[in-house]
């Protein structure tokens, strides 16, 4: 079938960027025509922090919901079975109409680019903050655990991820360069602590993080703990010097395992807090929140007795 040419409503700032967010939109369009209302870039490309290594984040609205899991499947499947040889990554997040009644995610509500179709979030409330603390409470906490393989039950006293590695597994992640070669990145250091921050200032400071490079500032503000000095190196360090690639250099290699070492123990600081939020979860009348909680005990339980005791008897 025969497609016009897609025409971004905003540009990205770069003509190759802009080619492929218009080639992943010429694919769904093609595979679901008339069913998305709405294409939206996230993260880094939205508000013009991109980096070199940069992962392209896009969400799409479809109008209605899928009416089986098959079919959901295939719309998470329909960029990779086209795509072939780009060493840009895309990463894809599908959501509806029907979800967004409930309110919108603050990172499209606030931090993303409309680049196709019809903007509808803008009819929609933003998603109220009790709700967003629960999805990234729980979401920080099943990064953490789940990224890194650790072992479940998963104990309050966390080990690294690998204590032999030289950088302690937080490095499993890999890259793909311009040239073709596929190395380690900080990727995953990057995105769970990142994570867990924008998790903790909802928590204890009601506040959205919005957009990845507001989320340390907000930190900083907000809470201003111990760890806001960890967040802050891992985005000058991670992220704007090495650009998620591990550096050469034996004192900066030694920098990055002393970050990796930190990291632990903020996890560790996390983990304390996502037990106390879980005991609230299970006692909460809120149905969605409460199952949420379930699911995410049920795939990585957190091994510990007073859960366990809470966990039991909200089963009730």
């Amino acid at each position: 079938m025969f497609m016009e040419e897609i025409s971004l409503h905003n540009s990205l700032g770069d003509v190759q960027i802009d080619a492929v967010v218009g080639e992943v939109i010429r694919v769904y369009e093609s595979a679901f025509p008339g069913q998305i209302a709405g294409y939206y870039v996230e993260g880094s490309y939205a508000d013009r922090t991109q980096l070199a290594t940069s992962d392209i984040d896009l969400v799409l609205v479809f109008r209605q919901p899928f009416a089986h899991e098959e079919e959901r499947k295939a719309a998470e499947q329909a960029w990779d079975r086209h795509n072939h040889g780009s060493t840009l990554e895309v990463d894809i997040v599908l959501t509806n109409e029907q979800e967004l009644h409930d309110g919108v995610n603050p990172n499209v509500k606030m931090g993303s680019l409309f680049v196709y179709g019809e903007d509808v979030c803008h009819r929609y409330p933003i998603v109220p903050i009790e709700s967003w603390t629960s999805e990234r409470m729980h979401a920080s906490y099943w990064l953490l655990v789940n990224v890194y393989q650790r072992p479940k039950p998963v104990q309050l006293m966390l080990d690294f991820p690998d204590p032999v590695d030289e950088f302690y597994g937080y490095t499993n992640r890999t890259i793909h360069l311009p040239d073709g070669r596929e190395v380690p990145c900080t990727r995953n250091l990057v995105r769970t602590t990142g994570w867990a921050a924008t998790a903790l200032l909802a928590l204890q400071a009601r506040q959205y993080a919005a957009k990845k490079r507001a989320c340390v500032q907000l930190y900083r503000e907000h809470i201003g703990d111990e760890w806001t000095s960890l967040l802050e190196e891992i985005e000058t360090f991670c992220r704007d010097t090495w650009q998620y690639l591990i550096p050469d250099e034996p004192a900066a290699r030694e920098h990055l395992r002393a970050i990796c070492a930190r990291t632990l123990l903020f996890e560790r600081h996390f983990l304390v807090l996502y037990k106390d939020y879980l005991l609230r979860q299970f006692h909460t009348t809120n149905q969605e929140q409460l199952t949420r909680a379930f699911w995410v005990q049920d795939q990585s339980p957190l091994a510990d007795e007073e859960v366990a005791a809470a966990r039991q008897m909200a089963y009730q």
